[in-house]
C-alpha cells in the first residue's frame, strides 16, 4: 500500500531560489539521507548544486553553494514529516521524499498596509511516499475465562464482608438519627419564622 504524507510552511524568510536547489538535491533521497546531506550542507562539507538558477553560487562561475538559512528550514521540515510517519504508526526510515511544492509567499508589510522595501516570503510543501502497511499496535492478550475455583473464592470473600450484620446495623441507626436531627433543625426554623 503506497501512502503519500505531506508537510507545509507559509510565509518563511528564506530564498525562493535556494529552496528549489536544495529540494532539488534531495528529492527522490530518503529522509535519513537528506538529512545527514544537508548537515554536511550547513556545515560546508558538501555543496548544492545550482543547476537551475547557476548565478546565484557561492563563487563566480562554481554552479554551487551552501544555501544556510534555506538549509535549515528545510531539515525542520523533514524532521516533522518524520514525526507525522511515525505518529501514523508508520516506519520512518522508508520514507522517500518523492515531490514539492514550492512558490513565493505575500510580501512583509508595515501596519498601514504598505510593502517593505525588502524582504522575502517562500511557501513550501514537501510531499513523501511510503511503500508499506501500517504498524498496527497489537491486541492485548485475551481475558482468561473464569474457572470453577475462581468463582468460588469470589463467593465465599462476599460472605464474608455481609457476615458482620451488627456493622450494619449501627450505620443505619447513625443514619436514622441524622435525618431525625435534620427534621428537628428544619421545624424549629420553620417555627422561628
Amino acid at each position: 500500500m503506497i501512502t503519500k504524507l505531506q508537510v507545509k510552511r507559509e510565509g518563511m524568510p528564506i530564498s525562493v531560489k535556494h529552496t528549489h536547489e536544495i529540494i532539488e538535491a534531495v528529492k527522490g533521497k530518503e529522509i535519513s539521507k537528506a538529512t545527514t546531506f544537508l548537515k554536511k550542507v550547513l556545515l560546508k562539507e558538501e555543496y548544492v548544486p545550482f543547476r537551475k538558477y547557476p548565478s546565484k553560487g557561492h563563487k563566480h562561475g562554481v554552479p554551487a553553494g551552501y544555501p544556510q538559512k534555506a538549509t535549515k528550514q528545510v531539515i525542520s521540515m523533514l524532521q516533522e514529516l518524520k514525526a507525522n510517519a511515525k505518529n501514523m504508526g508508520f516506519d520512518d526510515s522508508k520514507i522517500v521524499i518523492s515531490s514539492y511544492a514550492l512558490g513565493r509567499g505575500g510580501y512583509p508589510r508595515f501596519s498601514s498596509g504598505t510593502v517593505y522595501r525588502h524582504g522575502k516570503r517562500t511557501n513550501l510543501t514537501i510531499y513523501s511516499m511510503i511503500d508499506q502497511e501500517r504498524k498496527m499496535p497489537q491486541k492485548k492478550a485475551a481475558v482468561e475465562k473464569k474457572t470453577e475455583e475462581d468463582v468460588e473464592k469470589k463467593e465465599t470473600s462476599t460472605e464474608v464482608k455481609n457476615d458482620n450484620p451488627e456493622k450494619i446495623e449501627e450505620k443505619t441507626d447513625k443514619v436514622e438519627e441524622q435525618q431525625t436531627n435534620k427534621s428537628v433543625e428544619s421545624n424549629d426554623l420553620k417555627a422561628e419564622k
